[in-house]
């Protein structure tokens, strides 16, 4: 084990050994470039404190946290800025120790903010960000990071306007050589998926380059004099915190130049934070703390600062992968790994001169042209073509205007494109008339025949999602096709809101429009099931009009369904029977004369109820089925503990406990009187007395019942066909 622990930490080593003269170039250079070995020391510090904290707390012992080209190409760009808001006569030192000090404090602001969101236990943030702002961010961030190679080779950024330049003699000398290790490595990556193959690559590189210089060209003078290799900083990684004066040094200018960069930061970090350690769980094929990740990664970057280091570090899920591959305890490793830092910081810091320069830039190149394979070019058969546009526009405008001017059109882009997406999207979920769809109020007979005769009058429409400007009019323009249809017969809309989830200000006209029109055809509008903050803004917009005979709010669809029921049935005068009795029931469904039940009542008992009484209990033995003559009972479900649920209500001209006195099964329910009423109870012993003393009486009883569950399942099937279609 610590065998394969050190040979892990050796790889890592010199991929990182390899990697960090780019990111001390990327920030010292210009007016900066005799810092360079300086840097170089604060790229270590912070690698070195940072992959300690991280061995001994992360929540996966896999996790390897390096500094990384995004994070360091930004901080290049705060750097820069730092150096153009000073004035020009400033010294050296003085201008080192305010770039070195801003660094620092974005690398505190940064872990500062990823802490925090790691105490929030915001570390599922990552998984609410659209996918098409990701990918367009990263893409366009992968430019910047290939454009860095060339800034770290020859100081000027790749663009139309520098081209003639670029493709000067000794300049396309320094930059392709770097340009083909990094195709090399992203050729080699595409076929072979090894976390060895950069490693790999590195010494391939390295071995190449010793035989070109000791063999043909045999003079290790000129090749350094042309600038083939790294400054040679064999004695100059020895340094001390700057004097803490400098701070007065940092004026408004330069908080105002770098305060756009360090927000870009910050993003960029957490970013690659959350997507980096989200690879890891793939990779390592474990879940992780993403919240404790963060706080982690957050106190690392803030410690390293404090330390003298200053350069963002975070997960690197290709150092993740091989411990993983070669089954090593990434904590020991990580140990490993920091006392090799350390004494490459006192000791070994020489190596850094036999370096050729384009190993650190091909890196950045490699790495810039990774992310903008994976997230510009592959993207293309992996999304559709409207989120593919969001992509491509994000990545131009971070590569053209910058970063934060790309992320905010891109935020702009996506949300204009969820919007025209989300108005395609039916906000209507689904339509109903009061034919079939009924409130759970079981009627009589002949009411139930007058609500499927006039239901086309009840119209209701089941609203879904977050309605705004555009869905709030398609609502609009639906009501106002279906009510100037010559054939319709709407006297009521209900307009269901129980799926709706929030509803924009700006829909307010369009709703008081729906008002409007149907008001213009007589058409009662009734609202259900709204959010109280909703039900509010309608009352104070006059949407909806209470009036003493017509509420225009209801709690829930079913009491606004039954108060539409009410008054269809009270128009034909069926709403006012207080009184069905079962001979009269008989007749209507059972189509039976009244004189050939004139034996009935023997068989019945009748029973007088008051509001509160309970008929039976749910689980009692179905010794019995009730007629209700009048009053109104309710179907309660007894759930765990002391919890009712009604189910549904019943009054005159209703059979109550039939399915169980038939099947013979235990009551499923219990049926409490909440209105005074008259009940007929007819039990198991009288109904075989029936059927040997009266046969006729007791087919007229069964057919009742078959008429009265033909006429439910009809009932049913219709509204199934209704909610399909």
């Amino acid at each position: 084990m610590a065998l394969r622990s050190l040979l892990a930490s050796a790889i890592i080593w010199l991929l990182m050994a390899s990697a960090m003269p780019s990111y001390a170039g990327l920030i010292f250079r210009g007016r900066l470039d005799s810092f360079f070995a300086v840097g170089l020391a604060i790229v270590l510090i912070s690698e070195i404190v940072s992959t300690v904290i991280t061995a001994f707390f992360s929540s996966d012992h896999a996790t390897q946290v390096v500094p990384q080209s995004p994070t360091a190409v930004i901080q290049g760009l705060v750097a820069a800025s730092v150096v153009d808001a000073m004035p020009a006569e400033t010294p050296p030192d003085e201008l080192f120790a305010v770039v070195f000090l801003v660094i620092a404090l974005s690398s505190v602001l940064s872990g500062v903010f990823a802490a925090l969101l790691g105490v929030a236990r915001a570390g599922n943030l990552i998984r609410y960000i659209p996918y098409p702002i990701i990918g367009g961010f990263m893409a366009g961030l992968g430019w910047l990071i290939f454009n860095a190679g060339f800034l770290v080779l020859v100081d000027i950024r790749l663009s139309v306007e520098a081209l003639p330049l670029l493709l000067t003699g000794e300049n396309v000398a320094r930059w392709l050589p770097a340009l083909a290790f990094a195709l090399c490595i992203l050729g080699l990556r595409t076929r072979i998926r090894s976390a060895l193959v950069i490693p790999g690559v590195i010494i391939a590189a390295l071995s190449l380059f010793t035989i070109w210089a000791t063999v043909l060209v045999d003079d290790m003078e000129s090749i350094t004099a042309a600038g083939w290799l790294l400054p040679n900083v064999s004695n100059a990684l020895r340094w001390t915190l700057p004097d803490l004066s400098a701070i007065a040094k940092i004026s408004p200018a330069v908080i105002a130049g770098s305060a756009g960069d360090v927000l870009s930061l910050i993003v960029v970090y957490m970013l690659n934070l959350f997507l980096r350690a989200s690879a890891q769980e793939v990779i390592v094929k474990r879940d992780m703390n993403l919240s404790r990740e963060c706080i982690v990664n957050g106190v690392a970057n803030i410690a390293s600062a404090f330390s003298g280091g200053g350069i963002v570090a975070y997960h690197a899920p290709i150092s993740s992968s091989l411990l993983h591959t070669m089954r090593v305890n990434g904590r020991l490793a990580g140990i490993i790994l920091a006392v090799m830092f350390t004494l490459t910081l006192l000791l070994g810091s020489a190596i850094f001169a036999l370096i050729p320069r384009f190993i650190p830039a091909g890196l950045l190149m490699f790495f810039g042209l990774q992310f903008m394979k994976e997230w510009l070019l592959e993207s293309w058969s992996k999304l559709p073509r409207q989120d593919y546009f969001i992509v491509a526009i994000i990545a131009l405008a971070t590569a053209l205007l910058g970063l934060l001017p790309g992320i905010a059109l891109g935020l702009v882009t996506a949300i204009a494109a969820f919007a025209l997406e989300y108005s395609r999207m039916d906000v209507i979920k689904q339509e109903h008339t009061g034919r079939f769809f009924h409130s759970n109020l079981d009627r009589s007979f002949a009411q139930n025949q007058l609500l499927q005769q006039e239901g086309d009058k009840i119209l209701i429409l089941r609203l879904q999602g977050f309605i705004f400007f555009g869905t709030a009019y398609r609502i609009f323009e639906h009501v106002k096709a279906r009510v100037s249809r010559g054939d319709s017969r709407i006297q009521f809309l209900i307009l269901d809101f129980q799926p709706v989830r929030g509803m924009d200000v700006s829909t307010i006209y369009d709703f008081q429009k729906l008002e409007k029109l149907t008001g213009a055809h007589d058409i009662d509008l009734l609202v259900a099931n709204t959010l109280p903050h909703l039900q509010k803004l309608m009352i104070d917009s006059e949407i909806t009009v209470s009036r003493p005979d017509k509420p225009a709010i209801f709690d829930d669809l079913d009491h606004a369904l039954e108060w539409c029921e009410n008054a269809l049935l009270e128009a034909h005068d069926l709403q006012a029977v207080a009184r069905i009795p079962v001979m009269q029931q008989l007749a209507e469904r059972a189509k039976f004369g009244r004189h050939e039940l004139d034996k009935l009542p023997e068989y019945l008992e009748r029973i007088e109820t008051k509001a509160g009484d309970t008929i039976f209990k749910q689980g009692d033995e179905p010794d019995a089925m009730y007629f209700i003559e009048s009053g109104r009972v309710d179907v309660l479900l007894h759930g765990k503990g002391q919890r009712e649920i009604r189910l549904r209500s019943m009054t005159a001209g209703v059979v109550i406990g039939e399915v169980g006195f038939y099947l013979g099964e235990a009551r499923s329910a219990s049926i409490v009187a909440t209105e005074a009423g008259v009940l007929q109870r007819l039990s198991h012993e009288s109904l075989r007395r029936m059927g040997s003393e009266d046969p006729q009486t007791a087919t007229a009883v069964h057919v009742l019942i078959a008429s009265i569950l033909s006429e439910r399942l009809s009932t049913t099937n219709q509204l199934v066909r209704e909610l399909v279609d």
